[in-house]
């Protein structure tokens, strides 16, 4: 066992997902096992430990104990990856508050810059008015925007929520 898994105090299963992000090349190492490089980061989260862990496909199976899960998020994310590459050139629209946005799949994606200079974004599901506010910060509007699609693939996918 590397990482996080040979550290006492850090749970072994439990585990859930809250988001699934594609960076497009192999550009983050797994927090569970400190040793994978890894494209497709499940965020994952667990009662019992604070903060969020972004880890592969591998030990994202072994925190849910979960061998379809993690896989079928990542091959929807590489479905998506020809649809994401033409995300950025869509029409997207300002609205009165001058925040990007756009209308599609049953959801208004909003991007917005933070206090901080640095970028974020909401996803609202328009027939229920449901909403999910982005956690992390990002450094430009473009990549908040991808981070938008790669949430709302992930939560047509796995919380049946959109169009």
């Amino acid at each position: 066992m590397t990482g996080k898994w040979s550290t006492p105090g850090v749970p072994h299963k439990g585990w859930v997902c809250d988001g699934v992000e594609d960076l497009g090349a192999p550009d983050a190492v797994c927090e569970m096992c400190e040793s994978q490089d890894i494209r497709y980061v499940h965020s994952m989260s667990h009662p019992d430990y604070e903060g969020v862990l972004d880890v592969g496909c591998v030990c994202a199976e072994r925190m849910e104990d979960d061998y379809v899960g993690p896989r079928r998020r990542e091959r929807a994310l590489r479905g998506a990856a020809r649809r994401k590459s033409r995300w950025l050139d869509r029409r997207w629209r300002i609205s009165s508050l001058g925040n990007s946005f756009v209308n599609t799949d049953g959801f208004n994606i909003t991007i917005f810059q933070n206090g901080d200079g640095s970028w974020g974004g909401r996803l609202t599901e328009k027939a229920t008015g449901r909403f999910v506010t982005a956690r992390r910060r990002y450094e430009s509007e473009a990549k908040a925007k991808l981070a938008a699609f790669d949430g709302m693939i992930f939560l047509k996918d796995r919380r049946g929520w959109g169009g």
